[in-house]
């Protein structure tokens, strides 16, 4: 028994404080944390603790919806704008795909390039005039494909506005992801290190010590 009782605690010296120390190596820091969750938002959640990242699995999919919402976004900009410039082709007799912003608000305000240069010339905003080229004119086959095209304009203009805001969204994501992480990541390496030290006395067992070292 006595024998028994000496090889616990042999083990106790050596055994303990080596797991201890691994512990301590093996805990995630939290400025890793921070960094993983920036990059990818739920990473520093999986880093802290595999076994326990509900918190980080809602941000990754928060991140992958507003990816897929960007890249949809993208994509309805683009079908828009692919339809209002094909409709300024047929129905305006106008390819406008190169051409300035402004160029292509005066095909949307003005019925064909004279009603629009007589607006200028009453107006008296010379500078606005735009000359009489095959490339310059357009002429709409009706009010309803003028109205159409812009709508179409829009609609591609609103969309787009939207794009800084899933950014932004994705932004505070990972912020709020990576200051989750880091605070759990370093909530988990201020838990006490614990061993247990046998005390002797000549050789005789007369008690333990309990080691608790703090992180800060």
């Amino acid at each position: 028994m006595g024998r028994m009782i000496i090889f616990l605690f042999i083990n106790i010296i050596f055994v303990v404080p080596s797991l201890s120390h691994a512990m301590t190596h093996d805990q995630p820091e939290p400025p890793g944390a921070f960094l993983r969750s920036m990059i990818l938002p739920g990473w520093g959640h999986y880093y802290v603790d595999k076994d326990n990242w509900n918190r980080g699995k809602i941000h990754l999919g928060t991140e992958a919806i507003l990816i897929a919402s960007y890249f949809g976004l993208l994509n309805r900009v683009s079908n828009l704008e692919e339809r209002y410039i094909t409709l300024a082709s047929l129905k305006a007799g106008v390819h406008i795909q190169s051409r300035s912003r402004a160029f292509q608000l005066a095909i949307g305000d003005y019925s064909n390039l004279s009603a629009y240069n007589d607006y200028q010339l009453r107006s008296r905003n010379w500078n606005r005039l735009l000359e009489d080229s095959l490339e310059n004119r357009w002429n709409w086959n009706s009010e309803v494909d003028r109205i159409r095209y812009n709508q179409l304009r829009s609609d591609r203009d609103r969309v787009r506005n939207q794009l800084p805001g899933i950014i932004g969204l994705m932004a505070v994501n990972r912020v709020v992801s990576a200051l989750s992480s880091y605070h759990r990541a370093r909530n988990l390496s201020s838990m006490p290190d614990i061993a247990v030290l046998p005390v002797a006395d000549q050789q005789i067992f007369t008690g333990a010590v309990i080691y608790i070292g703090l992180s800060f």
